[in-house]
């Protein structure tokens, strides 16, 4: 118990963080200083990392169980203990559609904005790539954990007392199986937050961080109104 604990203080101390680091890009996303912004995006992605790390310390069990998070974030939020790589890329697409559309005008006259509606066709072709190798990464994890869960290569043959032979649940191998699982779910949910930030221009990566720092704290304050997790 005094682990679970301990990384439920963890996760309220990284959404914390997540907060004041949103606050703060938010402040400065349409600064003229882009030497600032990059400095803040970096802080967000080493915020990402340093929880990530935390996490592969955790007995993978609470990882994936998530206690600290609502029934309604673990219900619709959650893929392998967290989000899903891909909403990253998603809603990279959306934030500059709906920018695209409303500075349309602008455009047509010659006049560039810098944020993610102005997106160039070689940023659009990289979005691209990074969407279709995220995707091939993480239905390659979802085979692979459901794979665990069938006990494919956990169930292992032994000798009964009997005589004969039976089947037993290699646990020890099934959390090893399972922890390095979550560990490539992590990393994946890193590096694609890492290759979208180098894509964009440091602007246009304040604005898609703001909107993915706004969907995972908008995530867990419904979760909290109308589910029954509670913030500590």
């Amino acid at each position: 118990m005094m682990e679970l604990e301990a990384a439920t203080r963890r996760f309220h101390l990284w959404f914390r963080g997540l907060r004041s680091l949103r606050s703060d890009l938010r402040s400065a996303r349409w600064s003229d200083d882009p030497t600032q912004l990059a400095a803040l995006v970096g802080r967000f992605v080493a915020h990402l990392e340093s929880y990530c790390a935390a996490r592969a310390e955790l007995d993978p069990v609470w990882t994936l169980s998530a206690p600290w998070a609502s029934p309604a974030e673990r219900g619709a939020a959650y893929w392998l203990a967290g989000w899903r790589p891909t909403t990253l890329v998603h809603l990279l697409y959306t934030e500059s559609g709906r920018r695209f559309e409303a500075q349309l005008p602008d455009l047509l006259l010659g006049v560039r904005s810098g944020n993610l509606g102005d997106l160039t066709p070689a940023q659009l072709a990289q979005v691209d790539e990074l969407q279709r190798s995220t995707v091939a990464e993480e239905d390659a994890l979802s085979r692979e954990m459901a794979q665990v869960q069938e006990g494919h290569g956990v169930v292992v043959v032994a000798p009964s007392s009997s005589g004969g032979e039976e089947q037993e649940l290699d646990v020890s191998g099934l959390v090893r199986r399972v922890r390095a699982v979550l560990d490539r779910a992590d990393a994946l949910r890193l590096r694609t937050m890492k290759r979208a930030v180098e894509i964009l221009q440091p602007a246009q990566a304040a604005e898609l961080l703001v909107a993915a720092a706004d969907m995972e704290i908008g995530f867990r304050e419904f979760g909290l109104k109308y589910g029954s997790g509670r913030d500590d």
